[in-house]
């Protein structure tokens, strides 16, 4: 599964006297105590910083990588309407955002389940209420959100398709699988770029932390900005092996409920097709990662299998 990926960038080297000099441009009255490296995700330098006044999550941003907009932007716009860490401090040095987190005592939504297990329904009912106020908010919220240049929707399963990377890693076969199943919902696409909203982009449970009370709160926005709602619902059931059918269900009802925009009939099938860019794009980078691009074979195949191709 994804927490078992492979790191594209490794965890930056920070050591005490470094991070006891960030911490005290934070607030002059803490000393740094102690510090423990996360190494769940890929790309950011995350630790757990112990003071004497209290613990905080500490992040390190890759170099000239500009996600830091994206979770001030993230914090300001939905602080006080989901459930999400509150982000303290930010400030540059060594060439490097750092940023400081309130830090809840908590564990990673995804250690909650695998393939033999399934969250329970109030987690469910939390991760679809909290998406729908996310998506509450539309177009006229996204300025200051980092703004992409993207080419049309319509051309991204192609895109990805003819990189000699994918197609060494997937092989003919399963590329002409792929073009079958986008050619034959080519009608769905415009629904799927109708649904736009403020989005996470990365909402998947390994984005997501659960307290000792089963509360549940979203983390990691550097991709967060203007995209398309069901992006967000298909990387939450991307191991459709994980939920119930009922909990499907139950998650479009509780949706719906907070929502001010429903979602579209077919929403899951139509999420499924949307996520289906994502492992065809992580698959097609230079860097290898065997562990990571087999699991994206398996997301790949998966959704082929769920449209019967």
């Amino acid at each position: 599964m994804d927490h078992l990926w492979e790191r594209s960038i490794p965890l930056y080297p920070i050591n005490l006297n470094d991070i006891n000099h960030i911490f005290q441009d934070f607030d002059s009255r803490l000393t740094v105590l102690s510090y423990t490296e996360i190494y769940i995700g890929c790309r950011n330098s995350n630790f757990i910083v112990k003071t004497d006044l209290g613990s905080y999550l500490y992040r390190i941003a890759p170099h000239n990588q500009n996600g830091y907009i994206n979770e001030y932007a993230a914090y300001k716009l939905l602080f006080d309407v989901i459930r999400m860490p509150a982000l303290y401090y930010t400030s540059r040095y060594n060439d490097r955002i750092h940023l400081i987190y309130e830090y809840i005592e908590a564990t990673p939504l995804h250690t909650k389940y695998s393939k033999d297990t399934h969250f329970d329904n109030v987690i469910i009912k939390q991760v679809a209420k909290t998406a729908a106020l996310i998506h509450n908010h539309k177009e006229n919220y996204g300025n200051e959100f980092i703004q992409l240049d993207v080419p049309p929707f319509e051309i991204w399963y192609e895109y990805f398709l003819s990189n000699e990377n994918t197609i060494r890693r997937i092989g003919i076969e399963t590329i002409r699988r792929v073009k079958a199943l986008i050619k034959d919902h080519k009608a769905s696409l415009p629904m799927i770029d109708s649904y736009q909203s403020i989005i996470h982009c990365d909402y998947r449970p390994a984005n997501m932390l659960i307290d000792s009370n089963n509360i549940v709160y979203v983390v990691d926005w550097e991709y967060a900005g203007l995209g398309h709602s069901l992006a967000d619902i298909g990387q939450f059931f991307r191991y459709r092996n994980c939920f119930h059918k009922d909990q499907i269900s139950l998650f479009e009802a509780e949706y719906n409920l907070n929502a001010s925009v429903p979602l579209p009939f077919h929403w899951f099938a139509l999420s499924k097709l949307r996520d289906l860019v994502n492992p065809l794009q992580m698959i097609s980078a230079k860097e290898e990662a065997p562990h990571k691009y087999e699991d994206l074979k398996y997301l790949i195949y998966d959704t082929l299998e769920y449209f019967g191709y």
